[in-house]
């Protein structure tokens, strides 16, 4: 029902707000609007209000009137319209985070165009026009509201058409053509993003000419946003470029100053994907990796509605960890895990604590982390699986224990992950790796010392085998055997 769904829109705070603006002589409106309104407010905080309650809310507020219905439609009607109203106002009035309101100005420079006001119309026009440009950060919206104004300037009764030195009309079409170039790379860089995700292709018409337009160097001093968007799709356009993308890094850590903030989320977010995506396809870039979420950290971008989810969480605690950042890693467990769903947070901070320990060589520890709850969650499953394997391993070669447990574990890890629905390559990568640390397990079995021809034959078929998983680990064993 659309009168609920404007009163759910409606903070708390805004009640009084609204209030005040009913009782507006401006709008003229319906004091039986406002009365309805305080009756319906009782109802806060959710407004769950159906038909029924409706009703009754008409009639504790006006008991003496028979209730109709005409009279409860036309009421609805009126204060929905007064919300819309109220709340089309608000965005308008809203200040934004220095104090400056573009779209209340630029309705207001149209509205002097519109009343022929002359010299005023254009001084106004052109304080502003000067104001954008000489912004340090222009959003997608400046290149919109630079271009509006030109228009506005350019199409006004007062602007003499045919004069060579106006250069209205250029300049609208110049910042009409980075407003376009700007938003398009922007859409094509999420499409790409989901290209890669979803295995699906999307047809990007003039994407070729817009790349062209937006790839001169000089770009990233004159229109920063353009330029880091050019840099952020050819980079999406190639499926696995290590050296593209640890220089798209830094170069975004080093000038990301430049960009609005949205922005900065935004590119950020997509060159950590980027990364994730490098690292699915065993490439090594965690030390770029982790610090990107270290950015993100710093300049409070890293949680989405006050949440992190577990995938991240777990993700980002074992980045540190390969990186040997261990107290970093606690420290992380501690500020970050109670942004976490509730429900599912003891898996995510068990399984993160079972990597750092792992990690550190306690293994009693680790293990003890590895809880039912971390097997529970899809998308743990296979990772915690995973560790258990390191664990169980370690233990026999190091310490020369559990290895009827290693040998059940490997079996019963096998037949999981033939059960279970995975891509060809990547249920190929965790049964190779099996199959690898079998082999491995039983060259140690039938060697009281591993020699270094059983080393390297191991490394020569670790390095042709496509695709593993634990790679790095798998070559870090090959040696400790």
């Amino acid at each position: 029902m659309k009168l609920t769904s404007l009163l759910k829109a409606l903070k708390a705070d805004e009640h009084k707000e609204f209030e005040k603006f009913l009782q507006s002589p401006f709008f003229r409106a319906n004091e039986q609007y406002l009365a309805y309104f305080r009756c319906l407010c009782k109802r806060h905080p959710d407004f769950e209000v159906g038909r029924t309650e409706l009703e009754a809310s008409y009639r504790a507020c006006f008991e003496k009137q028979v209730l109709t219905e005409s009279k409860l439609y036309n009421l609805m009607s009126g204060l929905s319209g007064h919300l819309e109203m109220y709340l089309s106002v608000k965005q308008v009035l809203t200040q934004n985070g220095n104090g400056n309101n573009a779209l209340q100005k630029e309705l207001f420079a149209k509205s002097l165009g519109e009343r022929n006001m002359g010299a005023f119309f254009r001084m106004e026009a052109e304080r502003q026009i000067q104001e954008k440009e000489s912004l340090l950060t222009k959003t997608l919206q400046d290149y919109h509201t630079l271009e509006q104004l030109h228009q506005l300037v350019y199409f006004n009764p007062d602007t003499p058409k045919y004069s060579p030195n106006s250069d209205s009309l250029p300049q609208a079409l110049h910042y009409l053509d980075l407003h376009y170039c700007i938003a398009k790379l922007r859409y094509v860089a999420e499409m790409k993003m989901r290209e890669r995700l979803f295995q699906v292709r999307y047809d990007l018409p003039m994407l070729q000419a817009v790349l062209a337009m937006t790839s001169a160097p000089e770009l990233m001093q004159s229109h920063p946003l353009a330029g880091i968007y050019n840099r952020l799709v050819n980079l999406q356009m190639q499926d696995f470029d290590e050296a593209g993308f640890r220089n798209l890094s830094a170069f975004f850590i080093e000038n990301r100053h430049l960009l609005p903030r949205d922005d900065q989320q935004f590119v950020l977010r997509h060159l950590i994907n980027y990364g994730i995506a490098l690292a699915s396809d065993l490439i090594e870039v965690q030390r770029e990796m982790l610090q990107l979420y270290k950015l993100a950290i710093e300049a409070d971008m890293l949680l989405v509605s006050n949440r992190i989810t577990i995938g991240a969480f777990v993700n980002i605690v074992a980045l540190a960890t390969k990186c040997k950042e261990f107290d970093w890693a606690w420290d992380f467990i501690h500020q970050f895990s109670p942004y976490l769903e509730e429900n599912r947070r003891k898996a995510a901070v068990d399984l993160a604590s079972a990597n750092i320990h792992y990690s550190l060589g306690n293994l009693d520890e680790a293990q003890s982390n590895l809880t039912v709850d971390v097997f529970m969650v899809a998308g743990f499953d296979i990772v915690a699986r995973g560790l258990l394997l390191k664990i169980a391993f370690d233990r026999y070669v190091l310490f020369g224990k559990d290895y009827d447990f290693l040998l059940s574990h490997i079996k019963a890890f096998e037949k999981y992950v033939n059960a279970k629905q995975l891509t060809q390559e990547k249920k190929n990568a965790q049964l190779n790796c099996l199959k690898f640390v079998r082999k491995m397990v039983v060259t140690k079995f039938m060697n009281i010392k591993v020699t270094k021809v059983e080393k390297e034959s191991l490394r020569t078929k670790l390095a042709v085998t496509q695709p593993i998983a634990l790679k790095d680990w798998l070559s870090e064993r090959i040696e400790q055997l």
